[in-house]
């Protein structure tokens, strides 16, 4: 079983890091296969066609992420210092796992990103509006949906972390720091 798990992980790994070379159409599952080293028919045990196996990937990218940011909250500090937490180590996720960010972004500006699936529960979704849920009822931040802080947050940790990418050097020659945007939105939606 164990097994079957790794070759699946294999898979979904192979077809993130190709999507995030060559975007959705520059991933033909023969290359899936040969990058994953597994033959192009054991792609089909696990996926019926390319486009469910993307859907699968949108999956299982919410899960690492998800999983990666809940388990570094620490709901006994303050909220203030969650909220900083938050921001790095979402920050921090999207840098060591380049291929998830770059694969979140595309798969939610795709034909991909279907209503039926802006519809289904979407566990990284419903963490993080949970998560800014606690900010409000503990009285730390303003009464504003949690929806909209959790989009605002992610949105522009999402933003900050292409810029870092694609202007490492610009910034560090005019001495930006981008991590004052995170102070800016606590500013701004404090209690």
């Amino acid at each position: 079983m164990e097994n079957l798990l790794d070759k699946k992980t294999c898979i979904l790994e192979s077809a993130l890091g190709l999507i995030h070379e060559q975007g959705f159409h520059g991933c033909p599952i023969s290359q899936v296969a040969k990058n994953a080293g597994v033959a192009a028919g054991t792609i089909y045990t696990y996926f019926e066609s390319k486009d469910e196996m993307i859907l699968v990937i949108y999956d299982y990218a919410l899960n690492k992420i998800k999983k990666y940011v809940s388990e570094l909250d620490d709901s006994s500090l303050d909220f203030k210092s969650r909220f900083f937490h938050y921001w790095q180590n979402l920050s921090e996720f999207y840098v060591q796992n380049p291929t998830i960010h770059g694969f979140y972004d595309q798969f939610l500006n795709s034909p991909y990103y279907t209503e039926a699936n802006q519809n289904q529960v979407n566990a990284w979704h419903e963490w993080s509006c949970a998560f800014f849920q606690q900010g409000i009822e503990q009285e730390a931040l303003k009464n504003i949906n949690p929806t909209i802080l959790s989009i605002m947050v992610n949105s522009n940790i999402n933003s900050v972390v292409r810029i870092k990418n694609n202007f490492k050097t610009k910034l560090a020659r005019k001495n930006v720091d981008l991590e004052e945007i995170s102070q800016l939105l606590w500013e701004g939606i404090k209690k």
